[in-house]
């Protein structure tokens, strides 16, 4: 039910909201009256505090309050660069990763990489990086700016005060969805990569291996890891993006209780709760997300025969689940450190480009004091 302007003009009028009014007509972010006087009277306290008795909350007025499609643009192309230099940057990591997920001949991630090196040169450890440069930045960029796109969906679908309380939820649904087109873009990038890194002498690059897949194998050769990659990145994804929203939350409620609000919160520190709540974040998905990987990393090894799932269960049987759990070491340290890096860069790009949101401040109540809300928001509702 709308709370009319004639009920709101007491405090319509006050410069907070005179200030605003002004922002929009200058050209500003259409953020603040509009959405007060389109509010409900059960959400009108925690936006002004005018109906509430509690301290008003200013809404944020930014970029990412009401994103343009321009907006989404940059949240893309933060996310594409983040995920592809993170990625680029472990390379090494993830070759020793696959190795031990495909041969029971390393003994440990240390002595996997000193046999690489001694067997094959220093540049074995590079094997994949073209694939995986340009794969993660496709996947970054769908995954981060749908990411946004779907939190924002499904908390507009859901309600105001229906998604605050399942908020948790949205976060693991956004991610899980954005992540299912951002893996229609890597699923290809993924394959040529563990080809290239189980079997060395397989091409010599990039455009030769993709070549080469397509023509051996066809368009199945690209996608026979889509279902285990569903499986694996769909969940790490959900995890990856719910626990960070939740660490964050906690770090900077946290800090608040001891008279820090993240409004008076430099740039830096705040990167450093983005990289210190995605520590946490990747270390929840690799574990969520482990076993899949495995079986992505041995279905990728060599031409799958027969369906993909049954491929994949039967894998899944053989190796059991000792095996599927095989190198979840390396990959723990592997995907803890890229989901940190990822976090850390994103904030700070969108910090760059201008779309990071601009946190709320708590004002005094506009009207009324605590004994008086309650009776004005009910003459406001019998009114309607």
């Amino acid at each position: 039910m709308l709370v009319r302007f004639s009920q709101l003009v007491t405090w319509s009028q006050t410069p907070m909201v005179t200030a605003l009014q002004q922002r929009k007509d200058n050209g500003g972010s259409n953020c603040g009256v509009d959405q007060v006087l389109r509010a409900a009277p059960s959400t009108l306290p925690t936006v002004w505090g005018a109906l509430g008795g509690r301290p008003a909350t200013l809404v944020a007025c930014s970029a990412d309050e009401n994103p343009t499609f321009g907006t989404y643009l940059k949240f893309a192309l933060a996310g594409a660069i983040c995920c592809s230099v993170t990625h680029s940057a472990v390379v090494p990591v993830d070759v020793v990763k696959t190795r031990l997920q495909l041969s029971d001949k390393y003994h440990g991630m240390t002595h996997a990489a000193r046999t690489i090196v001694k067997e094959e040169g220093a540049l074995a450890l590079l094997t994949g990086l073209s694939p995986t440069a340009v794969g993660y930045f496709l996947q970054g960029w769908f995954k981060f700016g749908l990411y946004e796109y779907f939190k924002r969906l499904y908390s507009s679908l859901a309600g105001p005060e229906a998604a605050e309380k399942g908020r948790f939820g949205i976060w693991l649904a956004a991610g899980g969805t954005a992540e299912f087109f951002a893996d229609l873009a890597l699923c290809p990038l993924e394959a040529t990569r563990i080809r290239l890194v189980s079997q060395p002498t397989f091409a010599s690059s990039l455009p030769e291996a993709f070549g080469k897949l397509i023509s051996n194998e066809g368009l199945r050769g690209l996608y026979a890891g889509l279902f285990p990659i569903l499986l694996k990145q769909i969940p790490y994804t959900m995890a990856k993006f719910a626990v960070f929203e939740a660490a964050s939350e906690f770090i900077y409620r946290t800090l608040e209780r001891m008279g820090k609000p993240k409004a008076d919160m430099r740039d830096s520190t705040k990167l450093l709760i983005s990289l210190n709540s995605g520590i946490f974040a990747g270390i929840c998905a690799a574990v969520v997300s482990q076993p899949a990987d495995t079986v992505l990393s041995v279905i990728n090894k060599s031409r799958v025969t027969g369906s993909i799932a049954e491929a994949t269960f039967r894998i899944i049987r053989e190796l059991g689940p000792r095996g599927l759990f095989r190198g979840l070491g390396a990959r723990a340290i592997m995907v803890g450190s890229l989901t940190a890096g990822q976090f850390f860069i994103y904030d700070g790009l969108k910090q760059l480009l201008g779309v990071a949101p601009v946190h709320k401040k708590e004002v005094a109540p506009l009207v009324g004091s605590a004994a008086q809300p309650a009776s004005v928001a009910a003459r406001a509702q019998q009114s309607q």
